[in-house]
């Protein structure tokens, strides 16, 4: 499958998965060596226009890498736009993420994809600073901690 790449950058979407502890629901990168979101590239065939995604299609991309990553077995609650970020992954390559914020309303996690991820936890989002998170998720912190404050 063909992702979507617009001005040299990568297009991705992602879950901020919120639980009512004020947690989030994180994914362990064995070969980057931190937490992040489920998430993951946005397909052409995933967009209605390629070059210029709407939040619906990238909502779609968002909830296709929850289920993917953490197992159909789950509900995630509809989806609600969060913002977006540019940052570089730790490859070198540009990227521009987009983030939505769900619950998991039914169902268990499970770590569906073991190859990449080792585990995944509930971290509290006012000591999230203490773990090692993605380049993305350290630019989001400051909006998210602000967001988790009006729950």
């Amino acid at each position: 499958m063909k992702y979507i790449k617009l001005n040299g950058r990568l297009i991705l979407s992602g879950c901020l998965v919120i639980n009512e502890n004020k947690e989030i629901l994180l994914l362990f990168k064995k070969d980057h060596k931190h937490y992040e979101t489920p998430g993951g590239k946005v397909y052409l065939e995933e967009c209605s226009n390629p070059e210029n995604p709407t939040i619906a299609d990238l909502a779609k991309t968002a909830e296709r890498e929850v289920y993917e990553e953490l197992g159909d077995e789950i509900k995630v609650s509809k989806l609600k736009y969060f913002g977006s970020v540019e940052f570089i992954i730790l490859d070198g390559r540009l990227a521009i993420v987009h983030k939505f914020v769900a619950k998991i309303i039914s169902g268990t996690p499970k770590l569906n994809e073991p190859h990449i991820f080792t585990k995944f936890d509930y971290l509290p989002i006012n000591k999230i600073e203490n773990y090692n998170i993605s380049p993305d998720l350290k630019l989001l912190l400051p909006k998210l901690k602000d967001y988790v404050k009006t729950l």
